[in-house]
């Protein structure tokens, strides 16, 4: 069955440029540092621009923007949970004024503000009822693959609801793919606060994650010669994912490092996920013509949002 939503659409985004009818509108929602405060754009940017730019005439495509801070690594300078809060009031706007079928597509943080509006519906509000799938690049709080216990090292994300959802991560990007007791979780829940605005707050956000126990490793820490051990080994493994992270080449002033196994997660666009040479933004192309085509799959009877995998290349470097 197929979705033909258009005369329910709203005037602005019911129709393309040329008066062209649209059956789906995409909402997108960028990664840290692809936005900023007060960003009132429409047009899709970033990162997410290679999944909207090939799409067809059944869809528009509409930005969110928010701060995509964190701390003092974008502009803005606000905390990465502050800045989602604005994210989730934005993403909130959006759909409360907009009709007709929904697709939530997000980057990286951005995936973070969809999963938690996401999460609200889950939980009964009234929230993006209209939201028929939704496709995540990047997912900070990507669940275990099949394949390995890897998963995002932002941890669990809220709870879905019974609608599908695309997860597309490259297997050496630590922001969906971290390893299990990675020390880089420790980084994300002791930053997650981080801001130059409120320093204060901080610092009593990270006291209280640290006394209370509340840091992801947690459970998996303990003072002895055991840990000791292990830890050489997470150190080695923190540093393979950190290089993943970091760009292929690094500057500073005259020295230049070539880091081959860099630029994992700002890879999407560019490198292919697959022997066709599809990029893993592609793959979210092609999976949302093919659900226009066919219909969204109503929701999932067991009240649980169906996993549609997480792409990986087949070739992966």
């Amino acid at each position: 069955m197929r979705f033909s939503a258009s005369r329910h659409l709203r005037p602005s985004f019911g129709r393309q440029p040329g008066g062209v009818a649209v059956e789906v509108t995409v909402l997108a929602v960028g990664g840290t540092g692809e936005s900023y405060p007060g960003d009132a754009r429409h047009a899709v940017t970033g990162m997410l621009h290679a999944v909207t730019h090939a799409l067809d005439d059944r869809f528009a495509a509409r930005w969110v923007g928010y701060p995509a801070s964190y701390g003092p690594v974008a502009t803005g300078g606000s905390s990465f949970r502050d800045s989602v809060a604005a994210g989730v009031a934005n993403l909130r706007a959006a759909l409360d004024d907009t009709a007709g079928p929904v697709v939530l597509l997000g980057y990286s943080q951005g995936c973070t503000v969809v999963r938690h509006v996401l999460g609200l519906r889950a939980d009964g509000e009234p929230v993006g009822e209209h939201v028929v799938g939704a496709a995540l690049v990047s997912d900070p709080q990507q669940p275990v693959s099949a394949d390995d216990r890897r998963r995002g090292v932002a941890g669990d994300g809220p709870a879905l609801p019974p609608i599908p959802v695309l997860w597309v991560g490259h297997p050496r990007d630590m922001i969906c793919n971290a390893s299990d007791d990675s020390l880089v979780r420790d980084v994300a829940d002791l930053t997650a606060w981080m801001s130059w605005e409120d320093r204060s707050r901080w610092r009593r956000e990270t006291w209280r994650a640290l006394r209370g126990h509340r840091m992801q490793n947690s459970p998996k820490t303990r003072v002895h010669p055991r840990q000791w051990v292990r830890d050489v080994r997470r150190l080695r493994t923190a540093a393979r994912e950190v290089a993943g992270y970091l760009p292929r080449t690094l500057r500073w002033r005259k020295l230049v490092v070539r880091n081959p196994r860099g630029g994992r997660h700002v890879s999407y666009a560019t490198e292919p996920f697959d022997r066709r040479g599809t990029t893993g933004c592609g793959m979210v192309a092609e999976w949302l013509r093919v659900q226009a085509t066919f219909g969204f799959p109503p929701p999932h009877p067991s009240g649980q949002a169906p996993m549609l995998g997480a792409i990986v290349p087949n070739h992966a470097s």
